[in-house]
Order: structure tokens, then sequence, then C-alpha cells
């Protein structure tokens, strides 16, 4: 599973890391950091849970 997070669609509601603290970073500012990674083993079901709390669905799950 790769997830990516576009920085232009995300306004700061920091839900992603408030439901998945392992899997999304904020930056100083508070907004989710870009980024393109795949998700480590066993982190899965909170990086989905993570990105479906994003109001402007600035994160993407792609299954690999």
């Amino acid at each position: 599973m790769r997830v990516t997070i576009s920085p232009d669609n995300c306004e700061g509601h920091g839900l992603c890391a408030l439901h998945a603290t392992d899997v999304y970073e904020l930056d100083d500012d508070g907004f989710a950091a870009p980024a393109d990674f795949v998700v480590p083993r066993g982190l899965e079901s909170a990086a989905r849970d993570g990105a479906l709390r994003c109001p402007m669905s600035a994160i993407k799950i792609v299954d690999e």
C-alpha cells in the first residue's frame, strides 16, 4: 500500500495525524507533510482511517 499526500489540497485540519499518529506527520504549521511512501506492514488500517478522515481528500491510497 502506498500513500501520497498532496500539500496543495491540505488545509491543516490535522485529522489524519490525530487518528493515525504512527502513519501521518504534521509540519510545524499543522499541515500534513508532503509525502509519497509505502505504508509499513501492520499500519494499513491506520493509514486508511487517517486518509478517510481528511475532509479535503489530500491523501490518496493506492494498493500495490
